[in-house]
């Protein structure tokens, strides 16, 4: 991909991610939920409402933390604590690599970041997995933002 490529596909996955990112909230009330959980071993996000009841269980790819205190991004794939089942699909993200030739795709280390390239980043793994949208996740213990692209939602 020539830099004129990169910067429509990177404009089309970030438009793509906000009108995606819209039907999530309108339809699903995403980012309105009392908690979420994270189920490693089956690949799940699941929501509670205010009574803390389970309402929404989402199929997810894991596809990325960022974290503000150090100012880095890192691939979910090249976490070693990864749930094989997770790391299999979040690979798919890799190929991006080839597709735009950037290297930055395929980095197994951390990478220079800010919040706006965290999203670009999610955006375009989103359209590339053909995900529904993005669920970013903050997780206090760590102090990191955690991006799962969204693959099928549940209403329980």
């Amino acid at each position: 991909m020539n830099d004129d490529e990169f910067e429509l596909f990177l404009t089309a996955a970030s438009n793509e991610l906000k009108e995606k990112q819209a039907h999530l909230t309108e339809s699903y009330g995403f980012g309105s939920h009392k908690r979420w959980m994270f189920e490693n071993d089956k690949a799940k996000l699941q929501f509670f409402d205010h009574n803390d009841k389970l309402v929404i269980e989402a199929d997810i790819i894991d596809i990325g933390s960022y974290s503000p205190n150090a100012s880095t991004w890192k691939w979910a794939w090249a976490y070693e604590s990864i749930n094989p089942l997770l790391k299999a699909e979040s690979l798919r993200i890799k190929e991006l690599e080839d597709i735009t030739d950037l290297v930055i795709f395929g980095e197994k280390e951390p990478v220079d970041a800010d919040e706006y390239l965290a999203w670009e980043l999610a955006a375009m793994a989103v359209k590339h997995l053909n995900a529904m949208g993005c669920y970013r996740a903050f997780s206090s213990a760590r102090n990191v933002q955690m991006f799962f692209a969204i693959t099928e939602i549940k209403v329980i």
